[in-house]
């Protein structure tokens, strides 16, 4: 006979001399009167096994919550307990049920639990023999758990190692009272060996099918597995050009089997705004629009503006994916800037290239060229500079969400040299390491998360002066320290900021939740620009310390914080700065 174990309800008990017993709750319509009793000789860990069973079963079988007698109660309860017993190898077991006082008694006797004597698995000829796959032995007890998990295993290893067009495992357990034993026997079906054929879309109208067919981890003429196609559906979502993705499996033809892709696009384009207020910098806005499908090969242009008291921007990026590899894109840029601060006012006009690749799932690293013009006023004084740089970066991100992470780490190293095309003489190294880390507490009050943030650089090479003063370090405000004006914390001449040729910084955040859309946060940052090449770490930290609140939206949380200076200075800082701005501070 075929074995097809169902997971039931079990059972209760209470002390009873020679013998575990415990004692469950009762069910809802009779109150607080009616407690079972199991009675279950020497295993205790089999009797609290049932007791677990059996309130999971009073919580969930609707068929028991609708009986109010006993006598039916008991019945479908022992049913239950019986083949729980079976599902755990006890086919000889036995169960009394006494009806006395308004309770229910059951009385347990296991008997001997049945094991695997024999195990056989059939096979078609073109898979062969399978014996060495599975756990389940002979002389093991006769589980439902082991038996299912064996037929599982056997179906994984056929669908990884074997090109079959259907996959069905099939098994039967035959029961021998008399030895306390059973058979087991494993069939799979036969099937024929086949391979991917034609790969075709429907559905698609302005995405190019030649890009997306490189794309898939199938390909025609490759061996035949269904999990593959559920790659490839995923495959496709990833893109972020389809909405969905569902696919048609064919009927084999000479050993092919077609493949047919239904898909529907997304809307390509979006159109994007922002707002938001730093104290010490005003007010800012942003707009921008993109284009996520652009010449149908998921070119994507955004055009993006930023206007604020202090800085002006305009960029257009133009990124091609899967540049000669799925795991390459380049992305070409240009972007004007205007700057008007307490430490210079520039001008600046630059393009550029950047090639990134994905080094791992987690690990991508990323290399570029940028040439940039700029007119730099400082101290009455203006320079022209044309800098060519090398950007080079590494970034390791474990974060669960970057927006908005609640656990996880990340950290990131650049390296990046500049000359001046005007003043070859002028040559320096800029770096930069900067690493973040979250860890929350979900089953805590207000879901707290603890974030921890630092980071250092460092300008090589060159005299201070003549770094560009747009290049140089600069610490405080809303992206910084909190709590001081911005671009404050660090050398100053008549409380105007100069700049470093180093820094370091580093922040701590306890963010609570509460409810679906609010939440809160405490913080201190710290940091310091210094005059030196070589940060100063743990010297000279100014920090800022306040409160926010949070609300979260589908996307990402917007944030309003309120911080004070822990250092105020004298005719430099205020008693607190104010910040709005969505995404979390890091």
């Amino acid at each position: 006979m075929r074995y097809q174990p169902l997971w039931v309800i079990v059972l209760i008990s209470l002390i009873h001399s020679s013998c575990f017993a415990l004692e469950l709750p009762s069910l809802p319509f009779l109150g607080k009167r009616e407690i079972t009793n199991i009675e279950l000789k020497g295993n205790k860990v089999l009797l609290n096994l049932l007791e677990q069973e059996l309130q999971k079963q009073r919580k969930e079988n609707l068929q028991l919550q609708q009986y109010t007698k006993l006598g039916k109660i008991s019945r479908l309860e022992r049913q239950l307990l019986n083949e729980r017993l079976r599902a755990e190898g006890y086919y000889g077991a036995e169960i009394k049920v006494d009806l006395r006082n308004d309770r229910i008694f059951y009385q347990i006797d296991p008997g001997q639990v049945y094991r695997v004597a024999q195990l056989k698995i059939q096979t078609p000829e073109n898979i062969g023999h399978l014996h060495n796959v599975i756990d389940l032995k002979t002389g093991q007890p006769l589980r439902a758990e082991s038996v299912l998990a064996a037929k599982t295993t056997l179906s994984n290893f056929i669908a990884d190692n074997f090109c079959l067009y259907h996959i069905d495992v099939n098994y039967r357990v035959l029961i021998e009272h008399q030895t306390h034993s059973a058979n087991i026997i494993f069939s799979v079906d036969d099937s024929p060996s086949v391979r991917f054929g034609e790969i075709s879309f429907e559905g698609l109208q302005s995405v190019d099918s030649d890009y997306l067919l490189p794309l898939l981890p199938i390909k025609q003429g490759e061996c035949f597995k269904p999990k593959r196609i559920d790659a490839a559906r995923l495959t496709l979502i990833q893109s972020s050009l389809l909405v969905s993705a569902n696919a048609d499996i064919g009927t084999p033809n000479n050993g092919l089997v077609p493949i047919t892709l239904r898909v529907v696009e997304r809307h390509h384009r979006r159109v994007s705004a922002g707002v938001g207020f730093e104290s010490d910098e005003g007010f800012g806005v942003s707009a921008g629009w993109e284009h996520r499908n652009l010449m149908g090969r998921a070119q994507r242009l955004a055009l993006d503006a930023h206007i604020a008291q202090d800085a002006q921007t305009l960029s257009a990026n133009l990124t091609l994916p899967n540049f000669h590899r799925n795991d390459q894109s380049v992305t070409f840029y240009t972007d004007i800037e205007q700057e008007d601060t307490d430490a210079f006012k520039s001008k600046r006009g630059a393009v550029g290239a950047n090639f990134t690749r994905q080094l791992t799932r987690n690990l991508r690293g990323l290399i570029g060229s940028e040439l940039a013009f700029s007119q730099i006023e400082e101290d009455g004084k203006n320079e022209d500079y044309a800098l060519l740089s090398l950007p080079m970066n590494l970034e390791s991100d474990h974060r669960n969400a970057p927006l908005d992470p609640r656990r996880g780490w990340v950290a990131a190293g650049t390296v990046r040299p500049f000359w001046d095309a005007y003043n070859t003489s002028t040559k320096f190294l800029k770096s930069t390491l900067a690493a973040s880390a979250y860890l929350s507490f979900d089953q805590a009050l207000w879901r707290p998360t603890l974030a921890v943030r630092g980071a250092a650089g460092a300008i090589s090479g060159i005299s201070r002066d003549q770094v560009p003063a747009n290049i140089r370090f600069y610490a405080g405000g809303g992206g910084s320290v909190r709590g001081y004006p911005y671009q404050t914390l660090g050398p100053l001449t008549d409380n105007k900021p100069d700049g470093g040729l180093s820094f370091t910084e580093i922040s701590a955040e306890a963010r609570l939740r509460w409810g679906e859309n609010w939440g809160g946060v405490i913080f201190i940052d710290g940091g310091f620009a210094y005059e030196e090449s070589v940060p100063k770490l743990g010297q000279d930290l100014h920090w800022g310390a306040g409160a926010g609140i949070r609300y979260y939206t589908s996307f990402a949380p917007i944030r309003l914080d309120i911080a004070t200076p822990l250092n105020k200075r004298d005719g430099i800082d205020d008693n607190f700065q104010l910040y709005i701005s969505i995404g979390q501070a890091f």
